[in-house]
């Protein structure tokens, strides 16, 4: 089955990295010490190709037993006047890095965008669920399908050393 992506950026109107403000409101109203969007998108950067390019693409990473919050993205253009790249959330989940960017590498049909991109933070495992969930309900990811009842697009702008 393919997903049909829908572009964050239809007309590149230079709102780089201007993201996040419904799940910060919201995490500041429930949270104690609250957590922003903008800085759990953008921590430990890395990537991998398609299985129809390479079946190995997740290895040598060293996350190990690493766990917490992650991301799958991919690239969905370029904002010259800001030197950004436009970024496209695909995915979005908790656990064992390791294991589950294995897992989605056998099984999510990421053909169409070939290489695709993740991000993580270590959270506590009631952490991770909290801001997973709130993350579902507030955004649509293509590629999650339990639980996934939010509407908005999540899109981030990520530099050239943050993809390389």
């Amino acid at each position: 089955m393919t997903v049909e992506i829908v572009s964050c950026f239809p007309e590149c109107p230079c709102n780089c990295g201007d993201m996040g403000h419904e799940f910060d409101r919201v995490a500041q109203q429930e949270l104690r010490v609250p957590l922003k969007l903008h800085n759990l998108c953008r921590q430990n950067i890395g990537w991998y190709s398609d299985r129809s390019l390479d079946s190995s693409g997740v290895t040598g990473w060293g996350l190990g037993k690493r766990s917490g919050l992650y991301f799958l993205w991919y690239k969905n253009g370029y904002c010259d006047r800001h030197d950004l790249y436009r970024m496209r959330a695909l995915y979005v989940g908790k656990g064992a890095f390791s294991a589950r960017l294995r897992n989605h590498l056998a099984s999510k049909d990421t053909s169409e965008q070939l290489l695709i991109y993740f991000t993580y933070v270590e959270l506590p495992n009631r952490i991770a669920k909290y801001v997973e969930q709130l993350l579902l309900d507030i955004y649509k990811f293509p590629l999650n399908s339990a639980e996934n009842r939010g509407t908005a697009n999540l899109c981030a702008y990520f530099t050239q050393h943050e993809v390389d």
